[in-house]
């Protein structure tokens, strides 16, 4: 899940923790998607987006590593505090998917 140069510039420039304080503000906020015609508007993914894939990146990480289902499961739970269906987990274990 890329972010746009500008968004990777910015974030360099503030920082990733002000970058991630600065998009839950604007992820929350009715005001930065209203147009009124006089504001510059930027395009940027859902923070729950960017979340889900991150956490999808772990999960594959952790198959790849030959972590067994049971074993990613317990791991999401405790590092990310997610509840992740078997289902979901064994879709990202999935041959071809994940590079040893």
């Amino acid at each position: 899940m890329g972010l746009s140069r500008v968004m990777l510039q910015i974030a360099q420039t503030i920082g990733f923790d002000n970058f991630m304080a600065m998009w839950r503000i604007l992820d929350g906020s009715y005001e930065a998607i209203t147009d009124n015609d006089s504001g510059i508007y930027i395009r940027l993914q859902r923070l729950s987006a960017y979340k889900r894939f991150q956490r999808n990146r772990f999960i594959e990480a952790m198959a790849a590593m030959g972590m067994s289902q049971p074993e990613i499961s317990r791991s999401v739970k405790r590092d990310l505090g997610e509840k992740v269906s078997d289902r979901h987990i064994w879709r990202l274990m999935a041959p071809g998917r994940v590079k040893p």
